[in-house]
């Protein structure tokens, strides 16, 4: 029997570290290739701001009453010193989520209280929690995820360090850093402020003496005078008696964000959508399993005051405490919205806190387990089996966010073009203002060279060929087809074509940057491809199934005459092909009437 509780024990190590290594390596490449190429969603508000104001009024200024002043530093520093282009505010948000990871981690390895399965455990749960792609909407934005890791980040670290503050030798250093973190998360988004009554909390439970309540008090009190008193001032005390005279009503709420995971989950088990009522039912019942647990944990945590013992159980109550006051503070925030917020219950971007706060609840579980024998393995199963749950969301939401991908680029393709394509473009709008503010940003951006206009492709547009480059054309074998997919307009009122196809180079190389001459020569148009290259045939196999179109691109020809033949180069690293493929004037349909 003992060798067998030996051999079951090596197993689940094994299954834990393949099962973290492939989560990890999965989210890692869906994130890369699936993240948003340019600007998009309230980011055009956001950039419309910065770009005619000051560094420090973009840093203060509010958007939607989210107070950014800390993760906005990230797109300035992008705007100023990167042209606005998104992989290096991607790759930096990506490093705040590893940071986020991390910063985790920490309080599970250095807890001497749990075996070292349970740490190998522990460490999947938390690499789930933070990389399954169900939460792509805020993880694959570089700034959406600016804001949102960088709030957990130093959240996160604020509850590593605050056990420090019954240390008397290094109370004061440890006072000042957890004060600092906690401010850059109450200044990073509205919700940050539930940072303050978590960490009064936790400093209960862990028996911190009084004056560290004093100090947190304080500086808590601080926090919210400083955000109330930045302008506009929120609308919070209609917002408040709203929230108090629904009372019980915003329970349900309540609980169907907090269940959110559970009808994600669900979902990437079935081809077919639910429906509006089924995904109420999954996600309520869900949240209520979760609330009720959280009930149970943290008053028992708040009776008991013993989460100093153990670092696991310290960061799994800080995660719980944190994202359902995150997710409560939403709630209460939209309680004015009326039946409108029904509907929203299971937006993307409030499924980063839940899905946290059940890393939290697991973790706390885990803890519990290496007390409680008879739990210990039932407990491992639970977390076993979770990345078989969701892995189906995962690799789905992996394939969409590919394919969102290659929509923006399309999108971005047509600004500059300046063309004014409604049904490729709606993918970057934002909510208020929809396609006319991107047309209308987007001129401001073209002027500034920044984002989709830094690489300086639009200057080619009514130049003869000859001249966007003193290189010789240089001989590809490019071979594929095209056609004139749809009529649009031009900025400028003038008609446009959107025309899409397939071309490949020898090897079946796929030029990333086309352009599109007239008879006489002249640049009418550039294209762009997908962004993967059919080379990587291993990737496209291995995480998507092959189910990647991996040669398709989309173009655009201004000033369109239906009466030209015209022809596409590939353009790559501005070099043109000698070879020329022609347009089909096969139009399908007409958009932008």
């Amino acid at each position: 029997m003992h060798k067998f509780a030996l051999a079951a024990e090596r197993a689940v190590q094994i299954y834990a570290v393949l099962t973290a290594f492939i989560l990890l390596g999965s989210g890692v490449v869906y994130l890369w290739l699936g993240h948003w190429p340019a600007t998009h969603a309230d980011y055009w508000h956001i950039y419309d701001f910065c770009l005619n104001h000051t560094w420090l009024e973009s840093a203060l200024h509010k958007n939607w009453e989210h107070l950014m002043f800390f993760p906005s530093f990230f797109w300035l520093a992008d705007l100023r010193f990167f042209h606005g282009k998104q992989l290096p505010l991607f790759l930096a948000s990506l490093t705040m989520l590893f940071l986020t990871v991390a910063l985790l981690l920490i309080p599970v390895w250095r807890d001497d209280t749990v075996g070292f399965t349970a740490k190998i455990v522990a460490t999947l749960v938390v690499i789930l929690g933070n990389f399954w792609m169900a939460r792509a909407p805020i993880i694959a934005s570089g700034g959406f995820n600016c804001v949102a890791s960088l709030l957990i980040a130093s959240a996160t670290l604020s509850f590593v360090l605050l056990p420090n503050l019954g240390v008397s030798s290094v109370r004061m250093v440890s006072t000042l850093l957890v004060v600092c973190a906690a401010v850059v998360a109450s200044f990073s988004a509205g919700i940050g402020l539930a940072i303050w009554p978590t960490l009064l909390f936790l400093a209960w439970c862990l028996r911190l003496p009084w004056r560290s309540f004093v100090s947190l008090g304080i500086a808590a009190v601080a926090a919210i005078v400083i955000y109330q008193q930045i302008p506009p001032h929120l609308s919070g005390y209609g917002t408040l008696q709203a929230a108090g005279s629904a009372g019980l009503a915003q329970v349900p709420r309540l609980c169907r964000l907090v269940g959110s995971p559970f009808f994600y989950a669900a979902s990437g088990w079935h081809e077919k959508p639910f429906s509006s009522q089924a995904a109420r039912t999954i996600s309520l019942w869900g949240g209520e399993a979760g609330l009720l647990l959280a009930v149970i944990v943290l008053v028992f945590i708040l009776i008991r005051r013993n989460i100093a013992k153990s670092r696991l159980k310290l960061i799994g109550t800080a995660l719980i405490t944190f994202n359902l006051l995150a997710m409560a503070i939403i709630v209460v925030g939209n309680s004015s919205r009326g039946p409108h917020f029904q509907s929203e219950f299971l937006f993307p971007r409030y499924l980063f806190f839940g899905t946290l706060f059940w890393t939290g609840l697991v973790l706390v579980g885990i803890q519990l387990a290496e007390l409680k024998q008879w739990l210990r393995w039932p407990m491992y199963l639970v977390a076993l089996a979770l990345p078989v749950v969701v892995f189906p969301m995962h690799y789905r939401s992996g394939l969409h966010w590919n394919s969102a991908r290659t929509m923006a680029e399309a999108g971005a393709t047509s600004l500059v073009n300046g063309v004014q394509d409604d049904e490729q473009i709606r993918i970057l709008a934002p909510a208020a203002g929809g396609t006319n503010y991107v047309y209308r940003v987007a001129e401001e951006l073209r002027a500034r060279r920044l984002d989709m206009f830094a690489d300086g492709l639009q200057d080619w547009l009514g130049a003869n060929e000859t001249s966007i480059t003193s290189r010789p054309y240089k001989r590809e074998e490019l071979s594929g087809q095209c056609k004139v997919a749809a009529l649009v307009r031009c900025g400028n009122g003038a008609p446009a074509a959107r025309i899409t196809g397939q071309i490949w180079k020898s090897g079946h190389r796929v030029p990333k940057t086309l352009v599109i001459v007239d008879p006489g020569g002249v640049v009418r148009g550039i294209g762009h491809s997908s962004s993967i290259y059919s080379e990587n045939r291993f990737v496209n196999s291995t995480f998507y199934g092959s189910r990647v179109m991996q040669t398709w691109f989309v173009g655009y020809i201004r000033d369109y005459d239906p009466g030209l033949q015209y022809a596409i180069r590939s353009a790559d690293h501005g070099i043109l092909s000698e070879e020329m493929i022609p347009v089909q004037s096969s139009i399908t349909k007409s958009t932008n009437p």
